[in-house]
């Protein structure tokens, strides 16, 4: 795993020399699940409903990343915008993900979290000698990804006419479904699809910054344990999935 490398030398050059030693230090043996996944696949629902499921501790990176911003006395969308210069930034919000994987932080005995890259953040950490820590990716089509995405900033309505007239074939890009989108005639939908578009063009130069930083594609679905997709699924069953699937690694209630 040569992004092992690339993430010990980014942290020691823009952390500190002793990071790395700091992170050893840190780590307990609380398990931890890590989670990522495509957008609207449900992924921050999940991860909060784990944590309660197993008494555990709730961690996004996306609140990580707002917090890094208000240290800096700037807004979300200026600091988004220095992350194409910046390489500081990931860098530091990296590094407090790899803190809460150690387990160090956390008052419960397990903890859960989601964002972009705490999989492979989890991958470097058990390099360093991190132990009970399972990692899953949520992914659905890209036409559930849309249908969801209206449903979020139009509403149930839009959702269900959508999922009646949009045809349910394989789409690979979000721009060969845009015509299927317009056509169901919805209040702002041009507004609502641009939106779409722009989150997953914000995903894709989120993957090659961290492509450039450390080597990792945090979309490849080896560096993960499971893999859920959630496609025609209600939020119910893709828990009972997931649970299942973590009992497999030992995961249990108390």
């Amino acid at each position: 795993m040569e992004y092992v490398v690339g993430i010990e030398k980014a942290f020691k050059e823009h952390i500190g020399s002793d990071s790395i030693n700091k992170l050893r230090e840190n780590i307990t043996d609380k398990p931890m699940i890590l989670i990522a996944g495509d957008q609207l696949t449900g992924k921050s629902t999940q991860a909060k409903n784990l944590a309660e499921y197993y008494s555990g501790t709730f961690y996004s990176v996306g609140n990580l990343f707002r917090e890094v911003a208000a240290k800096r006395g700037i807004t979300v969308a200026e600091q988004a915008k220095l992350l194409l210069t910046e390489r500081g930034i990931d860098v530091e919000i990296d590094y407090k993900t790899c803190e809460m994987i150690s387990g160090k932080k956390i008052d419960t005995n397990i903890g859960v979290i989601e964002g972009r890259q705490p999989a492979y953040m989890g991958s470097f950490m058990q390099e360093l000698g991190k132990r009970n820590l399972v990692r899953i990716y949520f992914q659905c089509s890209i036409r559930e990804q849309a249908l969801r995405f209206l449903r979020r900033e139009i509403g149930e309505v839009a959702y269900q006419k959508g999922l009646a007239k949009v045809p349910d074939v394989n789409y690979r890009t979000l721009k060969s479904l845009q015509d299927e989108i317009y056509n169901l005639e919805l209040p702002d939908s041009n507004e609502v699809i641009q939106k779409f578009i722009d989150n997953q063009s914000r995903d894709e130069d989120d993957r090659d910054r961290y492509s450039s930083l450390y080597g990792f594609d945090y979309g490849n679905l080896s560096g993960y344990d499971i893999v859920i997709n959630t496609t025609n699924k209600e939020a119910d069953s893709v828990f009972k999935e997931v649970v299942s699937e973590l009992e497999n690694f030992g995961f249990r209630t108390n």
